[in-house]
Formats: C-alpha cells, sequence, structure tokens
C-alpha cells in the first residue's frame, strides 16, 4: 500500500474569507461556522468573515441563546455543551466563564462529542493566547475588547478547530506516539533525564505531530492539552522550525494565569525538536537550555540516533500487519490510559482523506457512549466491554487500551471475535513499543 497520500499534510489557513460579512448569502453557506463572543455579544474570533462586519449579527443572536441558557441551564457552572437543533442544521453553544463559544453545523452526521471537544479545546487555545486575565478583565469590564488581544494569533484559533473537527488526539484528549523499538525509547528518556536542567519544568521530543519522549519533573502535572498547544504552536508558526526560539507561552495545565518559556529547536533536517518548559525566562535560562540542548544532540549523533528516529518517522504512519493480511479489518485506533494513541494508516494532524474524517465521526459516537458506560458500569462491565454497530464500527477495552474498530460490513460474529482477538495480542500493556509511561523522573 502506498503510504505517499497519508504523509503529513498541514491545513491550508484561507484569508480570502476575511471581507465576508452576515449581509452576503456566502456567509451562510460554510458546512460549520465557528463563532468565539463574550457573554455580552462583543465579537471575539469568526471563522468565516470580518469580526467587526459580524459585530450586529453577533450580538442578535447573543440575546437570542442568552434566553435559550437561562431557560435550559439550571447551573451554567457544570459547563455542558448545549444544542439546538433544526431540520438543516444544528448548533452548538458552549460557554467557559465569560466566553462563549458556538458552532453552527449543516453536516447533521457529524458527532456531538467531536464537535465537544473541538470546541473545548478552541478555550484552551484562546486562554494560551490570551491566558486567563482575559476572563478576570471581563469580568471587571464586560465591554472589554479581547479581539484587540489575539494580535496575529488569529491564525492559531483557525487551525484548532481544523484539527479539532478531525484530530484523534484532540478527540481522545491524547498525544500521538511514534513507534519504535522499547531499546530506542528507554536510550532517549535516560538521555533526556541525563541533560536535565535547574528550572526545566518538562523536556520534549517531538515533530510537528508525533511525541517521541518526556521528561517532566516531580509532582509537576503537565497535561496532554499542554503538548497538543505546543505542537499546535509549531504546526502554525512554522518559523519556529528554524534556528533556536525562546518564546513566551501560556500552558493553561500548568497556569492558565501566566506565561513559562519554551525553549524550541528543531535539528536534523528540521525535522525533530527539543522542547525545553522553564519558569525561569531569563537569558542565562537560554544559554542553560542551548547547552543542554547541544549536548543531548551530540549523543544521539555518536550513536546514530538521529537516522533511526528519521527511519521511524518515514515509516509512519504505518500499515500493521493484520490490516494487510486481514481485508476485514479496514482501521482501528488505540488509546492508552495514560492518554496516548496509537493511529496506523493516517495522520493524526493536517489534511486526511473524507474517508478519515468518516470515520472520527463513527468514532467519536462510540467514544461517547463507552465513557457514559464506564461512569455507570461496575469493574467487570469496564473490563468486558465489546461493542459494534451495523456499519461495522466498534469498540473494546483490554487492560490498559482502549481500541475503536471499523470491519468489512459484511463481517460476520464469529470472526468479529476473531479479528478483536487479534487487535487485543497486539496490544499487552507491558509492550512499550507504542507507547511510553508517563513517569516523573
Amino acid at each position: 500500500m502506498s503510504t505517499e497520500s497519508y504523509q503529513y499534510k498541514p491545513h491550508v489557513i484561507n484569508i480570502s474569507y476575511s471581507e465576508i460579512s452576515p449581509d452576503i448569502p456566502e456567509f451562510f453557506t460554510h458546512k460549520r461556522h465557528v463563532i468565539i463572543m463574550t457573554n455580552t455579544g462583543r465579537p471575539i474570533y469568526v471563522r468565516y468573515g470580518s469580526e467587526i462586519k459580524s459585530s450586529i449579527f453577533l450580538a442578535t443572536i447573543n440575546a437570542i441563546f442568552q434566553k435559550f441558557l437561562l431557560f435550559f441551564f439550571e447551573d451554567k457552572e457544570k459547563q455542558t455543551l448545549f444544542r439546538i437543533s433544526h431540520d438543516k442544521c444544528n448548533i452548538y453553544i458552549l460557554q467557559r466563564n465569560q466566553i462563549t463559544y458556538i458552532c453552527a453545523t449543516n453536516v447533521l452526521q457529524d458527532s456531538e462529542f467531536i464537535i465537544y471537544q473541538m470546541l473545548d479545546f478552541l478555550n484552551t487555545q484562546l486562554i494560551s493566547i490570551v491566558t486567563d486575565q482575559a476572563n478576570v478583565q471581563l469580568t471587571q469590564k464586560p465591554n472589554y475588547d479581547l479581539a484587540y488581544s489575539l494580535g496575529g494569533s488569529r491564525n492559531l484559533l483557525t487551525l484548532a478547530v481544523k484539527n479539532g473537527l478531525y484530530s484523534p488526539c484532540i478527540a481522545f484528549n491524547s498525544i500521538c506516539t511514534l513507534t519504535m523499538t522499547a531499546s530506542m525509547r528507554s536510550f532517549i528518556h535516560n538521555n533526556l533525564k541525563e541533560t536535565k536542567v535547574a528550572n526545566v519544568i518538562a523536556s520534549l521530543l517531538l515533530t510537528e505531530t508525533y511525541v517521541i519522549d518526556i521528561w517532566r519533573q516531580k509532582n509537576m502535572e503537565f497535561k496532554t492539552s499542554d503538548i497538543m498547544i505546543i505542537q499546535s504552536m509549531i504546526q502554525g508558526q512554522g518559523q519556529l522550525k528554524k534556528g533556536e526560539n525562546w518564546i513566551p507561552v501560556c500552558l493553561p495545565g500548568l497556569s492558565a494565569m501566566g506565561f513559562v518559556y519554551a525553549y524550541i529547536y528543531f535539528f536534523y533536517q528540521n525535522t525533530i525538536g527539543i522542547v525545553m518548559i522553564s519558569d525561569d525566562n531569563s537569558l542565562d535560562m537560554f544559554t542553560k537550555c542551548k547547552e543542554a540542548s547541544s549536548i543531548l544532540i551530540k549523543k544521539f549523533d555518536q550513536n546514530g540516533l538521529e537516522q533511526s528516529l528519521f527511519t521511524c518517522l518515514q515509516n509512519n504512519p504505518i500499515t500493521p500487519k493484520c490490516i494487510e493480511n486481514l481485508t476485514q479489518i479496514k482501521h482501528f485506533i488505540v488509546r492508552h490510559t495514560s492518554g496516548q494513541v496509537f493511529l496506523p494508516m493516517f495522520q493524526p494532524f493536517g489534511k486526511n482523506s473524507k474517508t478519515f474524517k468518516f470515520y472520527m465521526q463513527q468514532y467519536g459516537e462510540l467514544y461517547k457512549d463507552f465513557m457514559i458506560s464506564q461512569s455507570l458500569g461496575n469493574s467487570d462491565a469496564k473490563q468486558n466491554y465489546f461493542v459494534w454497530d451495523s456499519k461495522g464500527f466498534g469498540i473494546t477495552q483490554y487492560h490498559d487500551v482502549i481500541i475503536m474498530f471499523c470491519f468489512n460490513e459484511l463481517i460476520e460474529f464469529q470472526q468479529i471475535v476473531q479479528n478483536v482477538h487479534i487487535l487485543h495480542k497486539m496490544f499487552r500493556t507491558e509492550d512499550l513499543i507504542n507507547f511510553f509511561i508517563l513517569k516523573p523522573s
């Protein structure tokens, strides 16, 4: 099978929509509108169009939505997703503190779970740009113009929408780890640990789409959403892959109220990146990160690791033998309980085929039902969860992994059981080839 069509291709951010306004019919022809505004109706971001030209329209729909929200939301602190359905479209509303996120879609088969995860990540992306001080400002001054604070970061929000609709990482709140041998992963982690720098919270080895390994301080929570924010920043700002960078970034999982500093350096044909996160913004801290990075790269070079990693990247996303040999298995995604996903055949971020987009919508609904059952079921039910539908999609749990799969629609029950057993055998909890254990060092 040719993998050329599966190589990472970044989303194209179309700026030609900037002059579109609700006054012209073209404004309403898009499949999915995404809008961010304050709870008083001031525009922050409009996916298609100009925020200024849309201000009157947004003020009107905000007045309508607020009445709906007051009627249907008994407890606003729950911050749940609210949906208004019509025969031609669905409108989803998510409130986070002083900010409202809206997605209007005329694609009726869209997964509600995927839409929710996209809007939730969009909130994380916005906070990473302006920090949670924005909510403080809006509480004190409801008419505060937050759009002005975004500066040139609008493309990051558009990228968050595009990735949020189709990325399994955002859908399942996970990072996509690079497949490699256990010995290689152990060597990388030990070297990350040995080159740690005082006041560095975490060190990461990653690409635009895959995470190779992570070291973090003890007692320091480093959430997967923060890693995705870093990767989105790299995807959206190509200059970060050129030279050494020392930039402020808000990682809401660490602290939503302020900035930390990130040392970012891509080496070996600008494909592999070292990222060090520090709460010290001094020039001396940058120099220490620079020196540690040089030592790490030298060790990799002496052991031929750079070429080995590059080979792993060229071979990803892979086509597992079970898919090559058994035509009943079309595709599957595996999520580890540590917040990592194994994704064969398709890319975790960027442009993908319509087939994969369709898979993601089906997986989203299966995963939503799975999460509900886990919150309600007993321990036996959690270990024996196995559900599939008439379209050939299913989900099962096996020890520390959740497997979402797509089989041939004409497959018989006995073949389903056999193929699920094959997938189970591929992912044992002690196998570190596809996943690494996120333990502090």
